[in-house]
């Protein structure tokens, strides 16, 4: 849906809430807006004739101003990066949720979210700001007991990642909740977009972009026995002008709390049109007063569409043991701590003389105390030894309740990365505070104002670093009709045994 198309449909939405109380119609309308100023720096391609090469301190090739430079030998240029200019950005966005109701019939309404964002720096560059308008979803719901329908623009959230779709949506329940069938079809948007995959605001995504939008169908079977919750999943996308597969897959996931201390959750996805197994995992979690202690293991394989180039690499997917816990020590005191053990699946390829690291691990632990009912405190430290760039991190936090509306905050860390397959390292540092205020009943304004230190370590005159100032604030109102609004509910009572 273009621009104008959804301006038009904003504009319906607007007109109908201006006439919905003459006819007893119910809104509900949240607006939030936020903004911030950005600065980033990065990094632009040169190159110099390879008799102006020079020898530098450390016995590399280097240019005359001291930057490092590769050289292929007969070659007869010499190319290298150096940082490139200052950047600066202003992101602006306002997004608009709607829920209407009150057309005549009962278990219909109308639900929509937009969002309006643009750059106001000069540059217009800020990433994902085109289109301005964007609808991501407005679609008009009925149900009426064990019938929902949808129709519309939706996003749809489920273990085959989610994906949105301009069409219709069907659920039909059994028995209760206890059987629930769902079907759903349409024209799909883009991955991780709420653009079709055609639209001029993707480009230069991939040569080989189909030329329509493609379509979707999914059907979704779900079992709810008492403490059991089992789902199963089809979904297939395909090409109408080629009649080609772009998608097919399909997913088993499950949810059981058999008994009040232990809960076990897990699935997989199976790709039909690579004929392997996708992702998958499996958690088990026990519950008790004081101590909850989680462990399971879990299996993530990257996932293109048929139509993409990136499929034809075969991406290696990785397999990880997890465990992670969190005790209340005291009643002030609260820890927590998580592991990973993970390793990558052959690639079955040669490397010669270079032997790769195709292992790792990664922990955390953190505390949270509450001192009083007015001051908190959170702090937590994270290390990762793996391959290709292992890091350690650690970050730490004061919030402060000056009142029932105003909450203060305060935070700082600090990240060491060595880059093991680039030519420098890298140590980030920043300390910021915020502050929320809930002014008048559903209404809030936050702003936030954060340092940021980054220092890169190597040996020439890349070592640059960069320090910024980020600003972000934001408002969030929310309005509608009274009809939503139940009357207090009577005091309760005790449930006789």
């Amino acid at each position: 849906m273009t621009a104008t198309r959804t301006a038009l449909f904003l504009s319906a939405v607007l007109g109908a809430l201006a006439t919905g109380r003459a006819e007893a119609q119910g809104y509900r309308v949240r607006l939030d807006a936020r903004g911030q100023a950005v600065s980033y720096r990065g990094l632009q391609a040169d190159s110099i004739p390879g008799s102006e090469v020079v020898t530098g301190s450390n016995g590399g090739a280097e240019s005359a101003d001291g930057y490092a430079v590769q050289c292929v030998t007969g070659a007869a240029w010499c190319y290298y990066y150096r940082p490139g200019e200052l950047q600066r950005s202003v992101p602006l966005s306002t997004t608009a949720d709607l829920v209407l109701w009150g057309f005549g019939i009962r278990g219909l309404s109308l639900r929509a979210s937009g969002r309006f964002i643009t750059d106001a720096a000069d540059e217009e560059q800020w990433p994902g700001t085109e289109p301005n308008a964007q609808l991501l979803e407005g679609y008009l719901e009925y149900e009426a007991g064990w019938l929902a329908l949808r129709g519309g623009r939706q996003l749809l959230y489920s273990r085959l990642q989610p994906m949105g779709f301009d069409g219709g949506w069907a659920r039909a329940r059994w028995d209760g909740p206890a059987l629930e069938f769902t079907g759903y079809g349409g024209w799909g948007l883009g991955q991780a977009a709420v653009v079709p995959i055609t639209s001029p605001a993707l480009n230069p995504l991939d040569e080989w972009r189909p030329t329509d939008r493609q379509m979707v169908a999914g059907a979704e079977v779900a079992w709810r026995p008492g403490p059991l919750d089992l789902r199963a999943e089809y979904r297939r996308e395909s090409d109408p002008d080629t009649d080609y597969l772009v998608s097919e897959r399909a997913s088993l996931s499950l949810n059981a709390q058999p008994s009040r201390f232990f809960r076990l959750t897990g699935g997989a996805d199976y790709n039909i049109d690579y004929g392997e197994l996708g992702s998958a995992d499996l958690t088990l979690t026990y519950l008790g007063g004081k101590f909850t202690a989680s462990a399971g293991g879990r299996r993530y394989q990257p996932y293109f569409n048929l139509w993409t180039l990136w499929g034809a690499f075969s991406p290696i997917p990785y397999n990880a043991v997890t465990a992670s816990g969190s005790y209340q020590a005291a009643a002030k005191l609260s820890l927590r701590a998580r592991g990973e053990m993970y390793w990558y699946e052959p690639a079955g390829a040669s490397t010669g003389l270079v032997e790769v690291d195709d292992q790792g691990w990664r922990g955390s632990i953190g505390a949270t105390f509450t001192a009083s009912p007015k001051w908190t405190f959170d702090g937590s430290w994270l290390l990762d030894q793996g391959p290709a760039a292992p890091s350690s991190s650690f970050d730490l936090s004061a919030t402060f309740q000056a009142s029932e509306r105003l909450q203060l905050a305060g935070y700082g860390g600090r990240l060491y990365r060595p880059l093991e397959f680039r030519y420098y390292d890298a140590t980030g540092t920043w300390v910021g505070a915020r502050a929320a205020w809930a002014f008048a009943d559903q209404m809030s304004l936050w702003g936030d104002g954060q340092y940021i230190k980054d220092d890169r370590d190597r040996p020439d005159a890349a070592a640059t670093n960069w320090d910024q100032i980020r600003l972000r604030g934001g408002v969030t109102v929310t309005f509608g009709s009274n009809a939503d609004r139940r009357a207090p509910l009577p005091p309760a009572r005790r449930s006789l045994p």
